[in-house]
């Protein structure tokens, strides 16, 4: 029953506002969050760090004799020859 008393009873001013605080701070706390998350310059620090990320990992792979990373950069390497084949033989014409 002393559950339900204090269920009852009202509330002090005091109490109200040190609600109100709590949930002001944590809303602010909420939005400083989300905030971070769609900043456009950090979202592009964060992606040009993980584009480096990749490329250093790559070309560790390819001093170490990976054959994954052999082979992608053999097949880029055919890549770029065929395009540059194809724009000179059009060029011909």
């Amino acid at each position: 029953m002393s559950g339900e008393s204090e269920q009852k009873r009202k509330r002090t001013a005091a109490e109200i506002e040190a609600d109100l605080a709590a949930t002001r701070e944590e809303l602010t706390h909420t939005v400083d969050q989300l905030s971070q998350r769609v900043d456009p310059r950090r979202q592009a620090q964060e992606a040009k760090e993980k584009a480096q990320a990749g490329v250093t990992s790559f070309v560790e792979g390819l001093k170490s004799g990976d054959p994954k990373a052999i082979g992608i950069a053999g097949a880029a390497a055919a890549a770029v020859l065929a395009i540059v084949g194809l724009s000179l033989s059009r060029r011909k014409k």
